[in-house]
């Protein structure tokens, strides 16, 4: 083989691996579509608290959320699970594992492997009080990716979801529209939701309310 087609053959293998890393990447970040729910059979309300593992809530890199913002969000989730326990409200936790091996090597070169399968820190926070709520994994953003998930919320009547947890402008916003386009209502209590790109959120939280999202 000569030189000149080794090149070749070396450069589209390149262009290869940068279009499938890009299309991994973009999967992670779309919403899903799915059936429409009939929500006159569905009148129940979920908790869902989105991704809030260890790899997250207790990093300390350049990535780590702000320490008392991410107290004020753990305090806020705990209340509002303890409500729903005490009101009979069905309660969820989410779990994110990156799957595709594309983010998972583009997570080590960039944030250190967090989320990335094997790790310590995939675990539910320690100051979670998870109980026996049923955790569902997930391999990108949109929590309705794990079919579970959704038939856990078909078993339990659910219409209504009520979303905290991480990222507000992705996993939260994903799982909101993920939820929308299949007929839920949806609320996302602000209170128990980080973010690190506070502008992004503005443009996002107004976006959310234009097409039916509940803000609290």
């Amino acid at each position: 083989m000569s030189i000149d087609v080794l090149i070749g053959v070396l450069a589209m293998c390149i262009a290869v691996g940068v279009f499938y890393v890009l299309f991994a990447l973009a999967r992670v970040g779309r919403p899903t579509r799915g059936p429409r729910i009939d929500r006159s059979a569905r009148l129940n309300t979920a908790l869902i608290v989105i991704d809030v593992q260890e790899d997250f809530t207790r990093n300390t890199g350049k990535h780590a959320y702000n320490g008392q913002a991410t107290e004020t969000a753990l305090s806020e989730i705990n209340k509002a699970v303890f409500e729903a326990r005490s009101d009979g409200t069905p309660v969820a936790f989410i779990k994110y594992v990156f799957r595709d091996k594309p983010v998972i090597w583009a997570m080590k070169m960039t944030a250190g492997g967090m989320g990335t399968p094997g790790r310590e820190g995939l675990r539910l926070d320690r100051a979670l009080d998870v109980g026996t709520a049923p955790t569902f994994e997930k391999s990108i953003g949109d929590s309705f990716s794990n079919r579970e998930f959704e038939a856990w919320l078909e078993e339990n009547h659910v219409g209504q979801l009520v979303l905290m947890g991480l990222d507000a402008c992705h996993c939260v916003q994903l799982t909101a529209k993920g939820a929308l386009a299949r007929g839920y209502e949806v609320e996302i209590r602000e209170a128990g939701t980080l973010t690190n790109t506070l502008e992004k959120w503005r443009d996002l939280r107004s976006e959310l309310v234009g097409i039916g999202v509940q803000v609290a």
